[in-house]
Parts: C-alpha cells; sequence; structure tokens
C-alpha cells in the first residue's frame, strides 16, 4: 500500500538549522504535492525582576514577540518556490505543534533536534525527543550537525539511499509501507535490514503478530520467534546459515511484485545490538534516511533505557523517521 502524506508540517524555530528544516519540508511536499505547513512556537517567556523574584511576561510583551515571529516566519515561506501556509502560536513547543498537528490533520511533521547528551538529556530531552512520544503522525528528524548538502531545489538528491529496520511487528510494517513510498517517490535505493540479538529478551505481547505476504512465516507470535532466536544463537553453523536465509527471504518478500519494476531492495540480517547494528550499517552504506516504527512500552523503560528507534535518533548522522501505529493503521 503506497502512503501518500498531504499535509507536512515544518517545525521552526530560527535557528541555524531552519534551512535544513526547510529542505526536507519542501521537497516532501513537492515530491508528494502535499500541502506545506510552516509553524513557530512562542515559548512562555519568564521574566526576573531586580528583586530575584520570577514573573511571567505581560500580554503586551507577547503579542509583540508573536507578531515579530509572525512577520519573521512569512518572509521565509516567500523565499519557497511554493505556495505554504505560516502559522504561530504561544505554549510549550512540543505540546503546541503536537496539538496542532492532531486538530489540523497533519501527516507528517519535520523538525530538527539540536542534539544534547548526558544529564541534560536525560533530565529533560529536547522538543522533537517529545514531538517522537507524543505525535501520532510521523516525525522526521533531522540533525542539527550541519547545512543540508543541497539546495530546496536539488530535492531528488536528498535521499538517494533509503534504511528500514524491519522486526517483523507492525510497526515495523508500517514503517516498511512509508520506507518503500519514499523511496518509490524519490527513485532511490531500498534497504531493509533485521537484527538478530545475540541474547534475544524481546518481550512480544500476544497480540503482537507477524503479518506479511507470502512470507515463511504467517502469523508469527511471540514463542515462536523466540525459538526461531534461539535458533540463531545455535552453535550450529548450518543451522545458523539456514535460518540467516530464510530471514533474508523474509525481508525480499515484503517487497510487492509491482515495485521490483523501480526499485531492488537490498536485504540484510544483522546481529547484535538492534539500534548499534543499524547505525553502523546505515553509516557504511551512506544511507541518507532510516526509517523506524516506534513501539510503545512502559514509562520507566522508556526513561531508563529509551527504545530502538529513540536511540537511534539520538546518535545517528543521517535523518531518522520515526512511524506509530495507531488504532487507525489496524
Amino acid at each position: 500500500m503506497r502512503i501518500i502524506p498531504k499535509k507536512i508540517m515544518c517545525a521552526v524555530d530560527f535557528s541555524e538549522f531552519t534551512n535544513l528544516t526547510l529542505s526536507y519540508g519542501q521537497a516532501l511536499a513537492k515530491e508528494f504535492e502535499a500541502h506545506l505547513t510552516l509553524c513557530h512556537v512562542v515559548s512562555n517567556m519568564v521574566l526576573m525582576s531586580s528583586a530575584g523574584q520570577a514573573y511571567i511576561a505581560s500580554e503586551k510583551i507577547e503579542a509583540e514577540r508573536r507578531q515579530d515571529a509572525a512577520s519573521r516566519l512569512e518572509d521565509i515561506g516567500k523565499t519557497l518556490d511554493m505556495d505554504c501556509d505560516t502559522m504561530v502560536t504561544t505554549g510549550h513547543p512540543a505540546d503546541e505543534l503536537t496539538r496542532i498537528a492532531e486538530e489540523t490533520g497533519v501527516d507528517m511533521v519535520v523538525a530538527a533536534t539540536h542534539g544534547g547528551s548526558g544529564v541534560k538529556r536525560f533530565l529533560v530531552g529536547s522538543v522533537t525527543d517529545r514531538l517522537v512520544k507524543t505525535l501520532s503522525c510521523p516525525v522526521l528528524v533531522l540533525h542539527g550537525k550541519a547545512e543540508p548538502d543541497v539546495l530546496p531545489g536539488d530535492r531528488k538528491k536528498l535521499l538517494n539511499r533509503i534504511l528500514v529496520g524491519c522486526d517483523f511487528s507492525p510497526d515495523s510494517s508500517l514503517a516498511f509501507q512509508y520506507g518503500l513510498s519514499l523511496a518509490q517517490e524519490f527513485e532511490t535505493q531500498l534497504f531493509l535490514a533485521h537484527v538478530v540479538r545475540p541474547t534475544e529478551h524481546v518481550e512480544f505481547s500476544s497480540a503482537d503478530y507477524i503479518k506479511v505476504q507470502e512470507g515463511d512465516y504467517l502469523g508469527w507470535n511471540r514463542s515462536d520467534y523466540l525459538g526461531l532466536t534461539r535458533q540463531a544463537n545455535d552453535p550450529d553453523a548450518q543451522r545458523h546459515d539456514a535460518l540467516r536465509e530464510r530471514l533474508e527471504r523474509q525481508l525480499a518478500r515484503m517487497v510487492p511484485e509491482e515495485s521490483r519494476h523501480w526499485c531492488t531492495p537490498v536485504t540484510a540480517v544483522l546481529e547484535g545490538e538492534p539500534y548499534q547494528e543499524l547505525l553502523t550499517f546505515a553509516e557504511k552504506n551512506q544511507v541518507d534516511l532510516i526509517v523506524l516504527g516506534v513501539r510503545g512500552h512502559s514509562l520507566l523503560e522508556k526513561f531508563l533505557v529509551g527504545s530502538t528507534t529513540e536511540r537511534v535518533i539520538s546518535r545517528s548522522g543521517c535523518p531518522v523517521l520515526a512511524v506509530r501505529q495507531t488504532d487507525t493503521d489496524t
């Protein structure tokens, strides 16, 4: 099933990474003939009095900041060679962007993360980190490390190699659909990778079935998957190689036959820690975009450990598209 986003929103913070966000937002909007919205959130300002007491900025100051932001956003919009809307609101950036995306039916949000590590990232997290957790639509996370190598007009060159991380769950199945759609639209090379952990301890619920058309395995459940994973760790090299071959066939069969007219997928079965193996594979193959599903887990696990997707986002040198499955996708 081809997925075509019709409403794309760029989160613009007027930082030095704004051009990076606009480059990808404009490229995606043009390729999919989608409507583009540029949105800026004016954060609630807390001022300090001469006595050291904190107080909220006056309505007049807030209005002036909103007016200034609206003017700057309109000027940015005029530099794009396409029609777009601009929107300015006030509040917490992540909460406001989530609210607007939900209310206006946005299909994809493009945002740049400014990085961060250690205690600051652990305790606070960036706006983009929160968007990945709160938005129901996909979030394209760009890394504010450098300006894009190409201009918005060279949009075909932004995405030449796309990697989809596949664990055969419903989440990764949806991520695959997005990756395949992007690969078709941008006429790019498509990589499909599955990572087998040396010691598998992934917890699947009883409802986590693997549904892949015409695959070797239909209706996998948790015990089936863990059983196959134990085979992957079997010291018998012959059985190990046989499982790898079957997993590679499973990956290859995910690509519909009609898609092979324009795309020759490259499949890979990797072994190790999923996030690290995906990052290493992406760097080695000069991948331009990693597409991953976002799987929900407990608050404690998310706070202390973080998911594979979150780890890839925080460490990746290329953009990451985080896709979350919702009730309407099932």
